[in-house]
């Protein structure tokens, strides 16, 4: 006799419920973000309509130097647990300095976002400046935008971390975004 429920779901483990989660944040946040108007002006961001779920994981920061490097100004809990180092008015580019290196991964996909003026959802594998594997979702959402400049004007970046399942020898990163609009049904 049928009870009248609807199939058993089991669970996913792993990375891919991380992803699922993430996804689902990120389907939130990113329909916040097409219902902002016209140029989607950072002065246009509600954190009321984003909610107490979703602000940890956001941090949101200026581009400077017409899209040549990035100053963070908001950052979110979770974040900050990420990168302890971070704090208001720090710069993307500080990373280059402290790690005496000529590029730095996670700035060229700021810079990416910024430039394209487009939202754009990767996994990224790296290494803190501190040596610490991390894995990441995340979602960068350009806001100031203008066709008519080089770069929008400022970043909504939003991160869930998720468990490193392999070694990291070289920071690296997958472009999400076709898997992501197929999850959440959205056109990006």
């Amino acid at each position: 006799m049928p009870s009248g429920r609807g199939p058993t779901v089991h669970a996913r483990t792993g990375a891919d419920a991380d992803k699922r989660g993430a996804f689902a944040g990120m389907t939130r946040l990113l329909r916040i973000w097409q219902a902002l108007p016209g140029q989607k002006k950072r002065r246009d961001l509600d954190p009321v309509a984003i909610g107490p779920e979703l602000l940890p994981h956001l941090c949101l920061g200026h581009f400077l130097g017409g899209g040549t490097d990035f100053r963070y100004d908001l950052i979110g809990a979770q974040i900050a647990r990420l990168a302890p180092r971070l704090a208001p008015g720090s710069l993307a580019s500080d990373t280059l300095r402290i790690q005496a290196a000529e590029h730095d991964h996670i700035l060229s996909l700021f810079l990416q976002a910024g430039t394209s003026q487009r939202p754009r959802v990767v996994e990224v594998r790296y290494k803190s400046v501190d040596g610490v594997p991390l894995r990441v979702f995340a979602a960068l959402l350009p806001l100031g935008l203008n066709p008519d400049r080089v770069c929008a004007e400022d970043l909504l970046l939003a991160v869930w971390r998720t468990k490193v399942t392999d070694v990291i020898t070289a920071d690296s990163s997958t472009d999400l975004t076709g898997e992501f609009m197929q999850f959440s049904g959205i056109r990006i």
